[in-house]
Order: C-alpha cells, then sequence, then structure tokens
C-alpha cells in the first residue's frame, strides 16, 4: 500500500536520528527507530529495483569506482557524470550492473553543458531506462535514487522545483530576505544596487507578501517562485510597509556574476557535511533535493514513488542539497549530438575551503553496511542543521 507523502516526511525526519552513538537516546529508542528504518528500506526498495537492472557502477582499469550511470537508447549506451568520468585519465573504462556482471565501455561523446559523458558498451544485456517526460515532481514529492540490483543509495523530497542554475538565465529581484517571524512573508534585510527591486522603490524592513499572484509564505517559497520566472519578466509584487499594503510591478533583470550578497559561512558549512560534487553548478535545468549522496552517486536515475524515472542525479552541491536533471531535459539532450571527448573540458570550481577524507569505495554493500552508513551520514545532517539553525539565529 502506497504511503502519502506526509507519513514519509515524517519517518525522513525520524531517519537522521538514527545513529548508533547517538547521545541522551535510550537503547529502546534507538532500536525502535532501527526498525523503522528498515520499515522504510523494505517499502522503497521493491521501487527502486524497477530500474536495478538499468543502472551501473561505472570503473576505471578495473581498480578506481568513478561514479553512477543509466543505461540508454537500446541499451548499448550508458549516461554518466563527466567530470567523475574525466578521472579514469585514459584507463579503460567498465561498467558493473546488477549481480556483478561487468561490461567493457568506450567514451563516445560529451555533453558538457549538463556534465554528461555518454558512453558505448559492447554486447550489453542491459536494459534501458524509460524517461518519463511528463512526470514533474512537485515540491516535497519524496524521490528514490536506486544503486544497481536492489541496493537504494538515497531518499529525499523535492526541495525546489525545477530551474536554470545557469547565471544569464537566472531571473534577478535584488534583495537579501529572511523569513517574517510575526506572519507570513518575507522581510527584506538588503538591497543590492541598482536592482530591479531598488529601483521600483522596495526598502529594507518592507515585507514581501505575494509575487506574481502567488503568496509568499517563506524564503522557501520566494526562492521557488523566483525559479519559475526569467530575467526580462514582468510581475506584481505585493509587500507590506508599516502596516500598509503596496503593489508594485518589476521587471526581472538577469542574475549578475558576482554574488551580490557574501555566503561564505554558508558555504564553508555546506563543504564540512562531506564531499562534494566538483562540477555541482551551471546545469540549464536541475531540481534541487536534499538527498544526500556521495559525488561517485552521481550519474544513476532518481525515482518517483510511482516508479517512474523522473531524471538522474547532476550533483551533490551541499550538505543537504543535491540536483536532478529532470527527464525531459535529458530526452532533450539526447536528440543533440555529444561533442567528441578530446574536445570536451571539465569545469573547474572556485577555489574555497574543502575537506577531504581517504576512504575505500566499494562497488557493492551489504545491507547492514549500508544501513549504518546512513545512519551516520543522517545523524551528522540533522545536527549540521542544528548548527546552521543557532548560526543564523546569531546572525540575526
Amino acid at each position: 500500500m502506497m504511503m502519502k507523502h506526509g507519513i514519509w516526511l515524517s519517518l525522513l525526519s525520524v531517519l537522521p536520528l538514527m545513529a548508533e552513538e547517538l547521545p541522551l537516546q535510550k537503547e529502546q529508542d534507538r532500536a525502535e527507530l532501527r526498525r523503522q528504518s528498515g520499515e522504510v528500506f523494505d517499502v522503497v526498495s521493491p521501487i527502486a529495483q524497477k530500474v536495478g537492472k538499468s543502472v551501473v557502477w561505472i570503473w576505471a582499469g578495473g581498480k578506481r569506482q568513478l561514479c553512477l550511470g543509466t543505461v540508454v537508447g537500446d541499451g548499448s549506451q550508458v549516461i554518466a557524470k563527466w567530470s567523475e568520468i574525466a578521472k579514469a585519465q585514459g584507463k579503460p573504462l567498465q561498467c558493473v550492473g546488477a549481480g556483478n556482471a561487468t561490461i567493457d565501455a568506450t567514451l563516445d561523446g560529451v555533453f558538457e553543458d549538463e556534465d554528461i559523458a555518454l558512453l558505448k558498451l559492447k554486447n550489453s544485456p542491459l536494459r534501458p531506462v524509460t524517461f518519463q517526460a511528463s512526470a514533474k515532481p512537485d515540491l516535497g514529492t519524496f524521490l528514490i535514487a536506486p544503486g544497481p540490483g536492489d541496493v537504494t543509495l538515497g531518499m529525499g523530497v523535492v526541495s525546489v522545483m525545477e530551474r536554470t542554475l545557469r547565471e544569464s538565465d537566472q531571473a534577478f529581484v535584488g534583495v537579501g530576505v529572511e523569513n517574517h517571524t510575526e506572519g507570513t512573508g518575507v522581510v527584506i534585510r538588503q538591497l543590492a544596487e541598482g536592482s530591479p527591486a531598488k529601483n521600483a522603490g522596495l526598502r529594507e524592513g518592507d515585507v514581501i507578501l505575494n509575487l506574481g499572484g502567488k503568496i509568499v509564505g517563506s524564503m522557501m517559497e520566494f526562492r521557488s517562485q523566483l525559479t519559475s520566472l526569467k530575467p526580462g519578466d514582468t510581475v506584481k509584487l505585493s509587500y507590506s510597509r508599516e502596516g500598509e499594503t503596496k503593489n508594485v510591478e518589476i521587471v526581472l533583470g538577469s542574475k549578475p556574476m558576482m554574488p551580490q550578497f557574501p555566503q561564505r559561512r554558508l558555504e564553508v558549512m555546506e563543504r564540512m557535511g562531506g564531499e562534494i560534487s566538483q562540477v555541482r553548478d551551471g546545469f540549464p535545468s536541475v531540481i534541487q533535493t536534499d538527498m544526500v549522496l556521495n559525488p561517485e552517486e552521481c550519474g544513476g536515475p532518481v525515482l518517483d514513488l510511482q516508479g517512474q524515472v523522473v531524471g538522474i542525479v547532476a550533483a551533490r552541491a551541499g550538505r543537504i542539497r543535491s540536483y536532478v536533471i529532470p527527464s525531459e531535459a535529458i530526452l532533450a539532450m539526447l536528440q543533440r549530438k555529444p561533442i567528441e571527448a578530446k574536445l570536451a573540458k571539465v569545469k573547474t570550481p572556485d577555489p574555497g575551503p574543502q575537506l577531504s577524507r581517504n576512504r575505500e569505495v566499494r562497488p557493492r554493500l551489504n545491507r547492514p553496511d549500508m544501513e549504518r552508513m546512513r545512519a551516520r551520514m543522517k545523524e551528522m545532517q540533522q545536527f549540521m542543521r542544528q548548527l546552521d539553525a543557532e548560526l543564523g539565529d546569531l546572525d540575526r
């Protein structure tokens, strides 16, 4: 029987507390949470298995695991994350599927904008996925990231609707906001000089109530609503100033190349949550989720609760921020001709603080190992959320 989203979200809020060494927690509580965690994975596992034969691990020279791949076309092609594949440095590529079936692969081209490599398989028995172009997950939709066979690598929800990460394509208002503590809306705390908001007469302290006919209930909603707009759009914005509601029309601009408001603290904290993808920005179209996946777990398909393939994992970009390229964009990409690999470049990220760790990567973990790993990752996620909230309170 299919669970409703509210139940799934309740279970997700419990799972981050599942850790062997979690302080101030009774043993019977830990046992109960372990039981609930197992129930969630038992329900999710049959859904993930629907595409288990269409997912592969990609290795270089039989010694280094690079990333996940998704089987496409007639089953003789695989798409994977180019910046991870490039780390093979010319070594032979192998695709390892369910049951450790290994198939030799060659690099057939690159889609640079999406950071996607196209691999060609020899004598492939693999089954291609079926992308659902019409499947457009709503905010809060539960998503599953499967691995080969019956492996489930991650679960989470849609936190930001589909949008572009190319700065020239992003709508720009020019405000720094925070949630309104005395009602709905978001309070303007900063205004960029020469921005659409500044030119429209908005001031610091104004409370944005409505954007483009949609109520603004929180910072997340405000950002999500902006993602559905594009530079040059004229939108109606309602705001409150000293108790009086006002309306104004704003012509949205393009996001500047340099950020208007520094987010150094946020960047440092995101990197503290674990490794993040080298290429994690600039995608033409992505859905943002809170799934916690490692960089080498990118490139695989993402499913909704109906088992529909809604996209592939593009990157891990922060502690609780991963990007998914939607199915519609993947299908459009596959209609283009990829460039030759020798002509493709890997984007170089901006330098910044990053914690590194040495760890052995295995092609497949057994269920107890996976659950222990997920438990520790979820515990870190919960603690980092709490720390972020506390630091945010201090900033105000």
